[in-house]
């Protein structure tokens, strides 16, 4: 984990707070970056299944030969 020091405005420090329940800056911080990195993911995500880097309807258990055993 890493630990930095940045300066934000007060002001959205208490939007942030606010915006997350938070009742420190730290984990006002902590919630709104994790926040972002997760809409993120979920932007790439969809944009991998809009231009077909990951196919939804694909199943392998339609395949021949891929069957598993029940062991």
């Amino acid at each position: 984990m890493a630990r930095i020091t940045v300066e934000i405005d007060g002001e959205f420090l208490e939007d942030i707070r606010a915006a997350f329940g938070a009742e420190t800056d730290e984990e006002a911080i902590k919630a709104a970056v994790v926040d972002a990195a997760k809409r993120l993911r979920r932007r790439e995500f969809f944009e991998a299944i809009d231009t077909g880097k990951i196919d939804l309807t694909y199943d392998v258990r339609n395949e021949t030969g891929q069957r598993r055993s029940a062991a």
